[in-house]
């Protein structure tokens, strides 16, 4: 950014005076202003396009974690769903054996009453 003094001597070498100095020296300004309105727009387009970045990857790392979380949510599940299947063939086998050891315990009964009366 060129300071008046710079410009006015810029002119002033250019050959210009009074009215022509005054109108380069605001022409200047002029073309300096537009510039940095233009490299404010070019600033804030680029951050725009900056932020919209980041906010996709943000959004992707959201999605990523969501489909982790579902996937661990998923796992439980199942290991769940097999805890529950390993309890349900325990019951299962205690049952049975529990039926296994009734019936002995009849024949024994059986067995124990027949040798009663027998002898």
């Amino acid at each position: 950014m060129a300071t008046v003094q710079i410009l006015k001597d810029l002119g002033e070498q250019m050959g210009l005076k009074g009215i022509e100095l005054r109108d380069f020296i605001k022409e200047q300004q002029d073309l300096e202003r537009e510039e940095r309105n233009q490299q404010r727009e070019h600033d804030k387009i680029q951050q725009d396009k900056d932020d919209k970045f980041r906010l996709a990857q943000m959004e992707r790392e959201r999605e990523k974690e969501q489909r982790q979380r579902e996937e661990q949510d998923k796992q439980r599940e199942e290991q769940e769903k097999q805890r529950e299947c390993e309890i349900e063939r325990m019951k299962f086998e205690r049952d049975k054996m529990d039926f296994e050891l009734k019936l002995k315990a009849t024949e024994v009964k059986k067995s124990s009453s027949e040798i009663s009366e027998g002898g």
